[in-house]
């Protein structure tokens, strides 16, 4: 069962509406369990086209979204940041979410938020499994209420 407080609203998905998920290859298991579970998530909502395309890393996540944001409706981007030794976990999670917000303003597009940056692998498994905090079927969510938010 989830931990999570966040309030899921029932969203009447429009089958035309393209998602594009842009998966980091780094933390490949637990970027996966994302994946799989947005993937679920959105098919079960009624959402039919979905592309994925796949980076080396979470850095080259803003490079991903780029490529698909002239196709798709919205962008799901998905890594792990972990926290070690060096401020290279700064660096990366900072830039990368300035740098996905710039794309959305750019392109007037959304951009969901699905890097996790985590103090450790465990916080970053703990919420990425479907049986506990399930931040993959969030980030589902959230892109179907920001679609049928801008279409309505």
């Amino acid at each position: 069962m989830s931990d999570s407080s966040f309030n899921f609203q029932t969203v009447t998905a429009d089958p035309a509406w393209k998602i594009g998920i842009v998966k980091s290859k780094w933390n490949h298991e637990i970027v996966n369990m994302l994946a799989s579970e947005v993937v679920k998530h959105l098919e079960v909502s009624g959402i039919k086209l979905i592309e994925i395309c796949e980076v080396p890393g979470s850095w080259e996540l803003i490079a991903g979204a780029q490529k698909l944001i002239s196709k798709c409706d919205l962008i799901i981007p998905l890594g792990v940041v972990i926290r070690g030794e060096t401020t290279h976990y700064e660096l990366i999670s900072e830039t990368v979410t300035q740098g996905l917000m710039d794309l959305m303003i750019k392109n007037d597009k959304p951009v969901i938020m699905g890097l996790l940056a985590t103090e450790n692998e465990e916080q970053a498994l703990k919420r990425a499994n479907p049986d506990q905090l399930n931040k993959g079927k969030e980030f589902a969510q959230s892109a179907l209420e920001i679609l049928a938010l801008r279409n309505n």
